[in-house]
């Protein structure tokens, strides 16, 4: 299927002009129709794709090569360089909530100590820069699959060894959800396997908890616990058991309901 020069727009969000300049710089060569009107096919879209990835890694106009790096390589690379910038952002954070904590408890906080805290003073290797869930699932293939269809979770990879699924991924926003089997060694156990009891709860925010509520609602078979509620600490939120029992709060600030 090919796209007109204004689909292609619509779409990226780039502009018509941006797109004739990548042209100019010939970076892109779409082919024409019989009227001379330009036609954006897979290859030119894979090449589109490749100048935009090199341009979120900054590399400059004059010096991308788009025959360089295919799209795949293109893409880790720009995964790589998120998960850096996500890491300086998380130090930067933590920072700004120990400013924030200490002036909301009325400390008298000196211009020195305002600018050691906001410089980071300390060993910022030992910051945490990334937080990783895990769940524990007897069948990890259909709690991924759940995950994924009900609660609108993005699909992350299944590892499979020996024809058993060890191990499962699901991103909520900007976390990571590894799927865990159980295990005796370590006392892991899904709660299916504990009678139904959990030891945790996940809270994930959204940015319509009714509208997710309904959606979850819609599944048959799936225990909420209840329709979206304001709380009195600033959340609307509801909860809901998953597949195996795993208890959930799905949540948004009352300002943006």
């Amino acid at each position: 299927m090919d796209f007109t020069i204004g689909d292609v727009a619509l779409r990226t969000g780039l502009t018509e002009r941006t797109l004739r300049y990548y042209e100019e710089l010939g970076l892109l060569s779409p082919a024409r129709d019989a009227a001379g009107r330009r036609r954006y096919d897979a290859d030119t879209l894979d090449r589109l794709s490749r100048i935009r990835l090199h341009r979120d890694l900054g590399t400059p106009l004059v010096e991308i090569d788009v025959d360089a790096d295919g799209l795949a390589a293109l893409a880790r690379r720009h995964l790589a360089d998120l998960d850096d910038r996500l890491a300086a952002l998380a130090r930067r954070r933590e920072r700004a909530r120990a400013v924030d904590e200490r002036l909301q408890m009325g400390e008298n906080v000196s211009p020195t100590a305002l600018l050691d805290l906001l410089a980071g003073l300390g060993d910022e290797s030992l910051r945490p820069t990334r937080r990783i869930t895990l769940l524990v699932y007897r069948d990890l293939a259909a709690a991924h699959a759940w995950l994924v269809e009900v609660f609108g979770f993005a699909a992350g990879e299944l590892t499979v060894h020996e024809g058993v699924v060890v191990h499962g991924e699901v991103f909520a926003g900007d976390g990571a959800i590894w799927l865990h089997p159980e295990s005796g060694d370590y006392g892991l156990a899904s709660p299916r396997s504990t009678g139904g009891f959990a030891t945790a709860c996940l809270a994930v925010h959204v940015d319509d908890v009714d509208q997710h509520h309904d959606r979850v609602r819609a599944v048959s078979g799936v225990e909420v616990l209840g329709a979206p509620v304001d709380q009195p600490y600033g959340l609307r939120e509801y909860s809901v058991r998953d597949l195996e029992g795993h208890l959930w709060s799905f949540q948004q600030p009352i300002d943006d309901a």
